[in-house]
């Protein structure tokens, strides 16, 4: 039977909130309509003492936020842990650390002791391993930079070769054609796309001007060939002039057949010669010489695009090798890097007295928790002890300076608009409730404390520091305490009780009594506590307003609770009244007795109007269900509205979407109920209210069993006892 309880238990507990508040509105608030429909409907009028009243009257109120919080110093050395962990070296284990208490000495800081130790082998190992490689980086740097030099020098030597074959080229071009000519040829002939087209309007100059060749190769060609027409034709004529004088001296008969044949042959040799000279000029001309002269020239043109080829390789084997440089010096930058944070681990895992002051070990709270789980995935237990492993950024030790301290609070986000720097606050130490110390606020935080709100997302927290007025030797760090922060004063204003404010159709509202009935009377509200709210327009000072105005405003109730002006109706698209039409009054949270002025805690600072949140404090996600509709005046429910139960002429109707949202929480409560509801609901809608209501009686009781006493009025999102359903003002 114990297992089975506990069971039913952890299922309770995985519950959505907003089924929790769903089932212990309808447990709570339906029994507590229906008891007071019985009583209205055996009373034929109100009588107004049943609530009792409140007269109207002018006094001070004091608005305040109340958090709790911590004491710590203001100003402290925190030793936290420096050392980056990784993977190669796995979780850091605290070899030695000082006992908590020690008091560390002026001598001890210069003496450099040693507070905690931390486990450096595996470090130590990986140092061996990285210092290898860091060798044999600065090698590769060394060779990488030699070669990128010998390439250098070689450039130097490829390009002058280069540059000396055009300079080559372009004597040749002068010395055959002459330093004129060969000017005029190579003067823009990288920009010529026919190199024949180009040299021949030269050539044809040369033709007709062969002095132009004077004293180039190609000139003295030329002469040569012209001698050697001349030296050919004067040979001739003297073979001719000799052959004369030897025909007429063999006619004579005094030269021989044979010496006759003789000149003859020569004369005959000589032309020949002749003819061969001239022919070897034609040619030179014709065939030669421009062959000559485009060779010089294309071989010029090729000596630059060859000089441009090796600028090019060259470029391309140096920035090649620079880039080998480069590469290998990064590497070597990137190893002595992590080198540097190897050694820089390995002292950090050393941890040395900077300053004199009392040891006090890092709490592990939820800051170094919330830094574990974030960044290294929990490994970290936060204990501070020998043999315990910490993580990186977790504080191990602390000196707090003790002269200043300060209260570190939380302000919910409900009321950090209100809390502002220089107000003054009184602190209270749990441990000397006796003691009350005066202190100031000095900071704000502009954004929600992130450990916070890693544990729970819902929760919007402001961190917020109050600094304490004096020295008290009785503070001690950590201690804890609670701030109370006067956001405002108020003198002589009109206030009442926050529980006779209604809110009926988006207005504020009170149930003024006087000889005849209640009457309702619109009023503008203005800041609050936890008892008493002010009112600065609709109420006098000396009327009566009632304490318990009444829960429901319905258009067929007796005369007494009759409106002395109908309340507008939201309609939604379904034809049923708004929720916020019938919402019930919000009542203080936790309200304490006191009088007007008294400091009691609030948590907004002025109510909202339309059917935002209530004087009271803070409204939970879920707060403020509706507790009821206007029904028509034949007492009928509307259609499509749901379930409904009447007594006395008053009813409670639940909204086809809250039904189903009912029937939805049932189903993971107990499926098979939940399906015996859907067919009883289809067959005999009647039963099925009546079963309805019984089901969700019985839930209540499981429910309140499974959560072991939860507390009247506690719902999900951190609602307080007297915050909540409209019925909770009933027992103020």
């Amino acid at each position: 039977m114990k297992n089975y309880e506990n069971k039913q238990s952890r299922q309770v507990k995985r519950r959505p909130k907003w089924l929790w508040l769903i089932l212990l509105f309808i447990v709570v608030a339906v029994p507590v309509s229906w008891l007071l429909a019985a009583k209205i409907k055996g009373n034929s009028g109100l009588d107004a003492s049943d609530g009792g009243t409140f007269p109207v009257r002018r006094d001070n109120l004091t608005v305040i936020v109340t958090e709790g919080g911590s004491i710590k110093a203001h100003k402290s050395i925190e030793y936290k842990c420096k050392v980056e962990r990784g993977r190669e070296t796995g979780d850091l284990t605290i070899l030695t650390v000082v006992p908590a208490g020690t008091y560390v000495t002026q001598e001890d800081v210069d003496s450099n002791m040693v507070l905690v130790q931390l486990d450096a082998s595996g470090f130590d190992e990986r140092m061996i391993q990285e210092n290898m490689e860091l060798a044999s980086d600065q090698e590769n740097v060394l060779s990488a930079t030699k070669t990128r030099d010998i390439q250098i020098i070689q450039n130097e030597s490829d390009i002058a070769d280069a540059k000396l074959k055009v300079r080559f080229a372009l004597l040749d071009l002068q010395k055959y054609l002459g330093a004129e000519l060969a000017g005029k040829l190579v003067k823009d002939v990288n920009a010529v796309s026919n190199l024949t087209e180009h040299i021949a309007p030269f050539l044809e100059l040369v033709k007709t001007d062969p002095n132009m060749l004077d004293g180039s190769a190609a000139g003295e060609e030329l002469k040569r060939l012209e001698d050697d027409i001349t030296m050919a034709e004067g040979n001739l004529k003297n073979a001719q002039d000799t052959l004369a004088g030897t025909e007429k001296l063999h006619d004579a008969n005094y030269v021989s057949d044979l010496e006759l044949q003789k000149d003859q042959l020569t004369l005959q040799n000589r032309t020949f010669s002749r003819e061969s000279a001239g022919v070897s000029l034609d040619l030179f001309k014709e065939y030669d010489f421009p062959k000559s002269a485009e060779q010089y020239v294309s071989d010029y043109i090729e000596a630059g695009r060859q000089l441009q080829r090796v600028d090019a390789q060259c470029s391309s084997r140096l920035a090649q090798a620079q880039v080998r440089v480069s590469t290998a010096q990064e590497q070597l930058y990137w190893q002595e890097k992590r080198v540097k944070e190897i050694k820089q681990n390995i002292e950090y895992c050393t941890i040395t007295a900077q300053a004199p002051g009392l040891v006090v070990y890092g709490t592990g709270g939820s800051d170094d928790m919330y830094r574990s789980m974030r960044y290294r995935g929990g490994g970290s237990s936060g204990v501070v002890a020998e043999g315990e492993t910490v993580s990186e950024g977790q504080t191990i030790l602390s000196m707090p300076d003790t002269a200043s301290m300060v209260a570190e609070i939380g302000v919910h986000e409900t009321e950090v608009d209100k809390v502002r720097v220089g107000q003054p606050a009184t602190i209270v130490m749990d441990a000397f409730p006796d003691k009350v110390l005066e202190g100031e606020v000095t900071e704000v935080g502009s954004l929600p404390d992130q450990q916070r709100g890693f544990m729970n997302p819902d929760l919007k927290v402001y961190k917020a520091l109050v600094r304490i007025n004096g020295t008290h030797d009785f503070l001690k760090s950590r201690m804890s305490c609670k701030v109370q922060i006067l956001v405002e004063n108020l003198e002589d204003v009109i206030v009442v009780p926050i529980q006779v404010v209604s809110n009926r159709g988006g207005r504020k509202v009170c149930y003024v009594v006087d000889s005849k009935s209640p009457q309702e009377r619109v009023v503008q509200t203005g800041l609050f506590n936890d008892t008493f709210v002010q009112v600065i327009e609709g109420l006098e000072v000396g009327e009566e307003v009632m304490l318990n105005p009444p829960l429901f405003s319905e258009m067929g109730r007796p005369d007494s609770f009759q409106q002395q002006q109908p309340i507008p109706q939201s309609k939604t698209s379904s034809g049923v009244a708004d929720a916020n039409d019938t919402e019930a009054q919000s009542q203080s949270r936790g309200a304490r007795a006191g009088r007007p002025g008294e400091g009691q805690r609030t948590r907004r600072s002025r109510p909202s109007d339309g059917g935002e949140r209530q004087p009271g404090g803070r409204q939970p996600q879920g707060e403020g269900p509706p507790q009821g509709g206007i029904p028509p005046q034949d007492g009928r429910s509307p259609q499509g509205e749901g379930p409904s139960r009447q007594q006395g002429g008053r009813q409670f109707q639940l909204t086809d979407e809250m039904t189903n949202k009912i029937m939805s929480g049932i189903k993971q409560f107990d499926p098979a109920k939940a399906k015996e509801l859907e067919e009883l609901r289809k067959s005999n809608p009647e039963k099925f209210k009546a079963e309805l209501m019984k089901t969700m009686q019985s839930l209540g009781n499981k429910m309140r069993q499974g959560r072991g006493g939860m507390r009247q009025g506690q719902g999900g999102g951190g609602m307080r006892q007297g915050q909540g359903n409209a019925g909770s003002g009933q027992n103020r």
